[in-house]
């Protein structure tokens, strides 16, 4: 609904021409039935006018009184008293007769006209508010200006107030806008004030509610009047429509109507109706609050609200027989199914039962069969025998001396009641039973459990026995306990394969694992490692306490070394004081496995370096430690892998023991290097070595109108550092943290210089958020600083944020960008579809831009159907939401006019301008 102010002259002209034809429709009825010599006007003793009130009364009677001595002088024989009126005032008054017409909110004018049989509305009330005139209204809703409240979601559990259950304004639009976001009226603390609408707002202001339902333009009308301060409030899900002199939370229905009740006649109606409409021309309603009335609105969408809400007049219908057949159809049909179903097996069964009983009649080899089975009960092996539904019939003493059950109580129960375990699933018992129908034997392992509660192994043999015709009639079971030879086996394989002092795996068993690890290694061209430790000075504490303090002492050692490496890391003792680790192949690159074997190397240096105590004394231990790598890069073979590590060890010792050397020195100069970059970036933050590169973001029309912040680090002597370099290891060594406040606080500054300049001044900045930059302490808080020291505004600066951010932890991640979002500033998605973006983000996640991965546009030259699908998929989804897509990486023409073609925003790539310092950036920008 567009609503304007006054046009003078055409407008004007125009609107003297409607005004005629009101009158003219007004009076249409007169001219049909009134004798052409002009009848006299029909009189009434006093027009009853009740009017609804929710605002304070002298406050009503204000904008109404010139209102209704402008009706008086239209209808100058019949005197109009005005009855002020709350709602349920205003409902008795109409009950009982004692008004002839109403004015009142739309809601309440349909719920009347239902119960009490209004009229049709004869006219639809204008306002006035800030000098323009508007046909329609709105609800609000208000929420402390400090408050954490911002979509209509956000209502969810909270107290609100309203000012009555029946409220079109303060209550009713407001429901159906949270109906229509999926927030159900029973999530909600409904807090019913009471007429006026000026309650409802002082409940707020005292606390005794979070938020309140009111109608528009009272929250300005309070503020403009000095009863609220004007930055104490403000309004949840504004909308500023163009042209409307007030804010709302809602769509907007017709102004209040005007009706008459029944005992009204034809006559006084159209003589209501002419002075109605004509009162707009009164001189005394040019400035008022109340502009006039305009013919009747349509209230069919107000009717359709209060259907959807199910309020009166429009609760729930009680169902009529042949509704309630249709709506229960589909219960109806699948019982009548389950009935039908239910007497057929019935017949079945029965037909079953006769074949049964005539088999059992017919077959008397079962005795033989079962006098033979009787003979297997002597056997020291556990026997039991059950009918064809698997219930006990019969078991020996040696089921009962390895179960615990006795025959009486086992009889009538299934095996798997008594003896199951839970250590087998059910595709195990499918195999069994199917070898059992279709060979009548199974045999194998399995575990049960004894009725102490204890499980043991067994081995199990079941064999199907059949009548005459092929029909199972019983299942004997043989089965012998395995226990004894399963703890044997442990024992010995414990002997061969784990040190007996320490319990970590023995020479053997790290020589096996060795080979396997570098077979795997080859396969998959992956990297590992192996750590050879050895305790400095170890043969002192033997010379000094004694051989058992060294037992003692090698124990707690390779408990520290079973406790320091991780699950997958084969932890050993080679012998004496000599230990290995092997670290499997599972790294990508040399270096990755390099670095990996020095972080578990200081692990195992920090836990050995802790006191150990041996009954009143304490010992202290420090390491050598070799290292060397293992790869797809060479033939060598487990014990020269063992002597590399070795030898790497000794190096160590002769340095002076308590350390760790790679025994590839290239590898020792590369971690030495990568050191070195680590603490040259520390100080490259600090001395001021990085530089602000820009590259520019374009818009349709090839126009720049922003650009993404990239930093670059020029050494003293001139030299560039590649990002790659250096990007990768701070994030891994938390430099990622003051590197990204200083990108923060240039880009800040810079937007500050923008400002002063008309060219550059409508361009926004975006800065990259690395994911623990966003973990980090106070992100919110320090972008916060940083636009406020600045004096810049929100929206120019853009923050981009991979996914990776929300995988660890939804809800923090949401609480964290709903901040910044309360702040103003522009959140991008960036690299959106390459690992596990959701919908559920953008539907939950206040996003402003979906940046579409490089990857994607560089394929779009190719002509490849699913990857124009990838990009026109997310560029439409983007446009759907409301927001702008920005695609990344474009270098070619082609490239362009495809995205451009299929709706995309904004572009960046190589084909608008590489990564520049920040003046020929600007400079570029201006022309």
């Amino acid at each position: 609904m567009r609503l304007h102010r006054t046009a003078p002259c055409a407008r004007a002209i125009a609107l003297a021409l409607c005004r005629c034809w009101l009158v003219l429709w007004a009076m249409a009825p007169w001219l049909v039935v009134a004798p052409a010599s002009g009848a006299p006007m029909v009189s009434m003793a006093e027009l009853r006018l009740g009017i609804l009130i929710y605002r304070p009364l002298e406050v009503e009677r204000q904008d109404w009184e010139p209102v209704i001595a402008a009706l008086q002088r239209q209808l100058p024989h019949v005197p109009v008293q005005p009855h002020w009126l709350a709602y349920s005032d205003l409902e008795i008054a109409v009950r009982a007769r004692r008004l002839d017409a109403l004015i009142t909110n739309p809601a309440h004018y349909v719920a009347l006209r239902h119960s009490e049989g209004l009229s049709t509305a004869l006219a639809t009330l204008l306002r006035r508010r800030q000098g323009i005139v508007t046909v329609g209204f709105g609800g609000t809703v208000l929420v402390a200006a400090n408050s954490p409240l911002q979509r209509w979601q956000d209502l969810r559990g909270r107290r609100v107030a309203i000012p009555h259950e029946e409220s079109l304004e303060g209550w009713y639009l407001q429901r159906h806008e949270l109906q229509r976001r999926g927030v159900s009226s029973d999530a909600i603390d409904w807090i019913p004030v009471g007429m006026l609408h000026d309650r409802v707002v002082q409940a707020l202001l005292d606390g005794q509610a979070e938020a309140a339902f009111v109608r528009d333009g009272l929250w300005e009308a309070m503020v403009a009047s000095g009863r609220i301060a004007p930055g104490r409030l403000r309004v949840l899900q504004r909308q500023d429509l163009p042209g409307y002199p007030v804010a709302v939370s809602t769509p907007l229905v017709p102004e209040w109507p005007v009706a008459v009740l029944p005992h009204v006649d034809d006559d006084v109606r159209r003589q209501l109706t002419l002075a109605l409409l004509l009162i707009r021309d009164d001189a005394a309603l040019a400035t008022g609050a109340i502009a006039g009335f305009v013919p009747p609105q349509g209230y069919a969408a107000v009717e359709n609200l209060l259907r959807g809400l199910r309020v009166r007049p429009f609760g729930v219908p009680q169902l009529t027989w042949s509704e309630t057949m249709r709506a229960n159809a589909k219960p109806l049909a699948l019982i009548a199914s389950a009935v039908l179903t239910l007497l057929l097996l019935m017949l079945i069964l029965l037909a079953q039962k006769r074949r049964l009983r005539q088999s059992l009649r017919e077959n008397t080899a079962l005795l033989d069969e079962l006098s033979m089975l009787a003979k297997t009960f002597d056997s020291n092996q556990g026997v039991l025998i059950t009918d064809a539904q698997g219930r006990i019939m019969r078991a020996n003493r040696a089921f009962e001396a390895i179960t615990g059950y006795t025959a009486a109580e086992s009889i009538g129960h299934t095996p798997g009641e008594l003896l199951h375990s839970g250590h087998h699933d059910a595709a195990f018992y499918r195999t069994m039973w199917q070898a059992l129908i279709e060979h009548g034997r199974w045999e194998g392992e399995i575990r049960n459990r004894r009725k102490d509660g204890s499980i043991y192994p067994e081995w199990l043999s079941i064999s199907a026995v059949g009548d005459a015709s092929g029909r199972t009639r019983y299942y004997v079971a043989v089965f012998s306990d395995l226990t004894w030879r399963k703890q044997a086996e442990a024992q010995i394989e414990n002997l061969a394969f784990f040190d007996p002092l320490t319990g970590l795996a023995n020479r053997r068993l790290l020589l096996d694992r060795m080979q396997q690890a570098l077979s795997q290694a080859r396969r998959s061209e992956r990297w590992g490692a192996v750590l050879f430790v050895d305790v400095d000075r170890f043969k002192t504490i033997n010379d000094t306490l004694g051989h058992d303090a060294g037992d003692a002492v090698l124990r707690a050692i390779g408990e520290r070394i079973r406790a320091a490496v991780r699950e997958q890391d084969t932890p050993g003792r080679l012998g004496g004081d000599e230990f290995l680790v092997l670290l499997p192949a599972t790294f990508d690159r040399r270096d990755d496995a390099a670095l990996a074997a020095r972080a578990v190397a200081d692990k195992l240096a920090a836990a050995l370096r802790a006191p150990i105590p041996y009954q009143d004394q304490t010992v202290t231990l420090t390491l050598s430690i070799g290292i060397a790598l293992y790869g797809n890069d060479g033939d060598a073979d487990t014990t020269e892998l063992l002597k590399a590590a070795d030898l790497a060890m000794y190096s160590v010792k002769q340095m002076g023991r308590n350390g760790v050397a790679f025994f590839d020195p290239e590898m020792e100069a590369a971690i030495r290097a990568r050191h070195a970059l680590q603490r040259a970036l520390a100080h490259a933050i600090e001395a001021g070595e990085l530089r602000l590169y820009l590259q520019p973001q374009v818009d349709a029309r090839g126009r720049i109108v922003g650009a993404e912040a990239l930093v670059r680090w020029q050494r003293t002597d001139g030299s560039l550092v590649s990002p790659a370099d250096f990007i990768p290891l701070a994030e891994e060594t938390g430099l990622i943290l003051p590197l990204g406040d200083w990108v923060l606080q240039q880009a800040a500054a810079r937007l500050r210089r923008w400002q002063d300049d008309p060219h550059l001044a409508g361009l926004r900045l975006a800065v990259n958020i690395s994911a623990k930059q966003f973990h980090g302490p106070a992100l919110s808080q320090r972008v916060l600083e940083a636009l406020t020291l600045h004096g810049v505004p929100a929206h120019r600066l853009e923050l981009e944020i991979t996914e990776s951010v929300f995988l660890e932890d939804l809800e923090s991640a949401r609480a964290m960008l709903q901040a910044l979002d309360a702040q103003g500033v522009s959140l991008a998605l960036d690299d959106f579809g390459t690992g596990y973006s959701s919908l559920a983000y953008l539907a939950e996640l206040p996003f402003d831009v979906i940046k579409i991965d490089q990857r994607f546009v560089a394929r779009l030259g190719q002509h490849r159907r699913q990857d124009e699908a990838v990009v026109t998929t997310i560029i439409t989804l983007g446009r759907k939401l409301g927001m702008q897509v920005l695609a990344e990486g474009v270098e070619t023409a082609q490239q362009a006019d495809y995205l451009l073609n299929h709706g995309c925003h904004l572009l960046q790539g190589y084909h608008y301008g590489r990564p520049m310092p920040v003046e020929q950036f600007e400079m570029q920008a201006r022309t």
